[in-house]
C-alpha cells in the first residue's frame, strides 16, 4: 500500500495538485496585470468538506515506523479548502459551500486558522446556493469555482447559471462512474435514474445519443412487436457529449483528465472557461496542468 492510498489516494492528489497550481497562476495573472488588478477575484468551493481529506486509523501506528511520515500525511490531507487558503497572494473572497451542519463547523475553524482572509461559509444545498451567488455577481467580479460534488448530484441549470455569468472559470469533476452505472446496459435506465441524467447534462438527447433500438416481430406472436434496447455508447461517447455540452454555455473547455481509482475510470476532471478574455490563458494553464493524465 502507498502512502497515496493512505491519504486519499492517488487520484484525490491529482486533481487536489492540479487545482492548487491553477488557482497560484490565476492569482499570479490577476496580481501582475495592472488591469486585472481592477477586478475582485473570489475561490468558490461547493462542496467544501472540512478542509481536510480524513486520517485512516493506520496512518497514525506508521508514524512510529517511518521517519517524516507524520509531516507528509499532513500535506496529503490538505482539502481544496486549505489549499485555495494558503494560495499567496490569496484571493479576496472565499466561499465555502457545505451541506452538512457538522462539516461547515469544522470549516467555521478552519476559518479561524486564516483570520485576515474574507471567508464566507454557507450550510446549504450547492445548486441552490450556487445560483443565488451566480444572481448577485457585478461586473467587477472574477472568479475560479471548483464543484467536486457526491455523485452526479450537479444539476445543468447550475452550470450555465455559472456560465451566464461570463466571469468564471470552471474545474469540475464529473462523477463519470455515478453517471454511467445509471446507463444501464440491456434496457434504458428507470424514470427515476432517467430523469437524474436529464438533469445533470440538461438535455434528454443522451438517450438518443447513447442507445439504440431494433424493432422485430415476436416469434411466438407474429403481430406482436419486440424492441430490443442496447447501450451503445462507451466511455469516449459520454465524455465528449458532455463536454460538448460544456461548449454551449462556456466559451472554450480544456482537454479533460481522466482519474482513475486502480483501473476503472471514476471521474473526469474538466475546466472550462466562461470569460472571452481570459479564456486563452485558462485553457492554455489547464491544458498544461492536465497533460499528465489519460487523455479521452
Amino acid at each position: 500500500m502507498t502512502q497515496q492510498d493512505l491519504f486519499g489516494g492517488w487520484w484525490t492528489q491529482q486533481k487536489l495538485e492540479i487545482l492548487s497550481k491553477y488557482l497560484k497562476a490565476y492569482r499570479r495573472i490577476f496580481e501582475s496585470n495592472q488591469r486585472a488588478r481592477y477586478f475582485r477575484v473570489s475561490y468558490v468551493d461547493a462542496f467544501a468538506g472540512t478542509g481536510v481529506i480524513p486520517r485512516p486509523a493506520l496512518a497514525g501506528t506508521l508514524a512510529d515506523f517511518i521517519p517524516g511520515i507524520e509531516k507528509e500525511e499532513e500535506e496529503f490531507r490538505k482539502g481544496s479548502a486549505r489549499r485555495a487558503l494558503e494560495v499567496d497572494p490569496p484571493f479576496q473572497h472565499y466561499v465555502f459551500i457545505e451541506k452538512d451542519r457538522e462539516k461547515c463547523g469544522e470549516l467555521i475553524a478552519l476559518a479561524s486558522e486564516f483570520s485576515m482572509r474574507d471567508i464566507r461559509i454557507i450550510n446549504e444545498d450547492a445548486n441552490t446556493a450556487l445560483s443565488r451567488w451566480c444572481s448577485e455577481m457585478e461586473p467587477r467580479d472574477r472568479a475560479v469555482v471548483f464543484l467536486d460534488p457526491f455523485g452526479a448530484s450537479v444539476e445543468w441549470n447550475v452550470i450555465e447559471a455559472i456560465a451566464k455569468t461570463k466571469a468564471v472559470d470552471l474545474w469540475f469533476l464529473f462523477p463519470y462512474g455515478a453517471v454511467n452505472r445509471m446507463l444501464t446496459s440491456g434496457r434504458k435506465p428507470p424514470p427515476s435514474w432517467s430523469e437524474r441524467l436529464t438533469r445533470v447534462f440538461g438535455t434528454g438527447e443522451w438517450e438518443e445519443q447513447f442507445y439504440s433500438s431494433t424493432r422485430y416481430l415476436s416469434l411466438l406472436d407474429p403481430d406482436q412487436q419486440v424492441e430490443l434496447v442496447r447501450k451503445t455508447a462507451g466511455k469516449d461517447e459520454i465524455i465528449q457529449f458532455f463536454i460538448d455540452r460544456l461548449k454551449t454555455v462556456f466559451v472554450d473547455v480544456a482537454t479533460p483528465g481522466l482519474l482513475f481509482n486502480s483501473r476503472t475510470l471514476i471521474f473526469v476532471l474538466l475546466f472550462a472557461a466562461g470569460n472571452k478574455a481570459g479564456a486563452g490563458a485558462g485553457i492554455k494553464i489547464a491544458n498544461h496542468l492536465l497533460e499528465g493524465l489519460t487523455r479521452v
